[in-house]
């Protein structure tokens, strides 16, 4: 099994060339799984090829050769001491992370021998040294917050991914979200901050809004100044405590904003006369626990109360209290028993 810290340069190279066995692209999809550093890697390798790609070989390279050459030029003290920005600003140099480049000449070198381009794609690689990389944050069973280089705070929810363009903090502000996220958009009339998820576009100058998107579905919810929410057909405007989703390229304004979907990063539920069956599946939500009601005719049960930064025990012991129920426990599951409500 690959360690934490370390996969194979060849492998990796194969990975992107489309060239793994079916086991060796399970062990790469297990290694991206175990940190968000690694997908960074991947990107690097995803680059190089990107470039080389457009390159037609060279017929009679000796690729042994090539690949003492590039040993030679990989373990030297100089190329080991080089650096590359991930995040570049034009207007602000004080949010930089560096990446050592002692892995990216190992990383080229694996992806010229790929394409059989030898000593040429090497030389042709410095350049490639300093362009500018694109960063990735993702969440697994976990949820995360992170402050963005322009100062935007993002809340990740579990099993979300957030790619920040290349040039971020340039003319615009753009990422990519695949999952869920809350962001507080730091303000910049001059650069707006843009979110692509699945095939729509949220468009802000500072404020704060939840996007969810898992599936086929996108939904915008804004809890603070204005957004503008838009597919290739449609576009609209949504203010404070409005949301909207998409489905099938149409945009449909939700009748009032759900604050329990938000519960994922506030932690604050609150119910007023809501049936058993949605207060579970907020509670599932926003807890990340398996919650199930022993009967269908549970789910009509009403429940009125306010919940803020309880823990899960004792939020569901208060509505097991006032709704006469059980809590019973099963593994990892957890099961609302009872015999109903009148």
């Amino acid at each position: 099994m690959i360690s934490n810290t370390h996969i194979p340069d060849d492998l990796l190279a194969r990975y992107v060339a489309g060239e793994t066995t079916e086991d060796e692209t399970r062990q790469v999809k297990e290694w991206l799984d175990q940190s968000a550093n690694h997908e960074q890697e991947l990107v690097r390798f995803q680059r190089v090829w990107e470039t080389y790609i457009a390159l037609k070989p060279q017929a009679g390279v000796d690729v042994d050769a090539a690949w003492k050459k590039v040993s030679k030029r990989v373990h030297s003290p100089q190329s080991a001491a080089d650096s590359v920005p991930l995040y570049h600003s034009k207007s602000s140099h004080k949010s930089q992370i560096t990446i050592h480049t002692s892995f990216n000449w190992r990383a080229a070198a694996s992806v010229l021998m790929i394409l059989g381009l030898g000593w040429l794609g090497y030389r042709f690689l410095q350049p490639i040294e300093k362009q500018e990389l694109a960063s990735v944050i993702k969440t697994q069973k976990n949820t995360l917050e992170q402050m963005l280089p322009d100062g935007t705070k993002v809340f990740l929810n579990q099993n979300s991914t957030l790619t920040s363009a290349a040039d971020f903090n340039d003319e615009t502000r753009t990422v990519t979200l695949t999952g869920e996220a809350y962001f507080d958009v730091k303000r910049d009339e001059t650069r707006p901050f843009i979110i692509k998820a699945n095939g729509t576009e949220v468009r802000v100058l500072g404020t704060s809004f939840n996007v969810k998107a898992y599936g086929k579905r996108v939904s915008v919810a804004v809890t603070s100044g204005k957004v503008q929410f838009s597919t290739p057909k449609a576009k609209t405007l949504l203010v404070k405590n409005e949301s909207a989703a998409v489905q099938a390229d149409t945009i449909m304004k939700l009748p009032e904003l759900n604050f329990n979907e938000l519960a994922y990063r506030t932690r604050v539920f609150v119910f007023d006369k809501t049936n058993l069956g949605d207060v579970v599946a907020s509670l599932r939500d926003g807890y990340h626990a398996d919650i199930q009601l022993s009967s269908r005719h549970l789910a009509n049960c009403r429940l009125t109360a306010r919940f803020e930064r309880e823990s899960l025990d004792a939020t569901l012991t208060v509505i097991a209290e006032t709704l006469n129920l059980k809590v019973v426990r099963r593994g990892n599951s957890i099961l609302l028993d009872g015999s109903g409500c009148e």
